[in-house]
């Protein structure tokens, strides 16, 4: 298994477990057919910055980083500055073509940074597709999208 691809599903894992030790991680991949070392789980750790934090039963457990808005907008901004393609809009409905393999990290923190203004986001390889809860919601997301172009 890919790097990319086991970072993506220990995150998903700590979306679904209370992980408090490497081990887990370890025993819960192995669960999954998937075999890593503690070593390898982690430099993982370190590399997904992943911290320790209270946990609701007691103890300490594995999180995620919390991202702020402006690591978010910086993030998009940069991705965008180097894969965007085009953008168009039809009412609530605002396209994004990206180039091939940055639609799902720019859906990402597309969701992140515009959730009041977004209903629901899906992409593809190359496209994501945003529905507005409004029509100027659509508008405005079009045309912050255009400064990329």
């Amino acid at each position: 298994m890919r790097k990319k691809d086991r970072h993506r599903l220990i995150t998903r894992l700590l979306n679904e477990n209370d992980i408090r030790k490497q081990e887990e991680f370890v025993e819960l991949l192995k669960n999954k057919g998937i075999s890593v070392t503690q070593a390898t789980i982690s430099r993982d750790i370190k590399e997904l910055k992943l911290i320790k934090v209270p946990a609701t039963t007691g103890g300490y457990r594995y999180s995620l980083p919390v991202e702020t808005s402006e690591d978010v907008s910086a993030k998009l901004e940069k991705l965008l500055k180097d894969a965007f393609v085009s953008v168009d809009q039809m009412e609530k409905f605002v396209i994004l073509k990206t180039l091939p393999g940055n639609a799902s990290a720019a859906a990402n923190l597309i969701d992140k940074r515009y959730k009041k203004e977004l209903f629901s986001i899906i992409n593809d390889d190359d496209n994501v597709l945003m529905i507005t809860r409004t029509q100027e919601d659509a508008m405005t997301l079009k045309m912050d999208f255009l400064h990329y172009l």
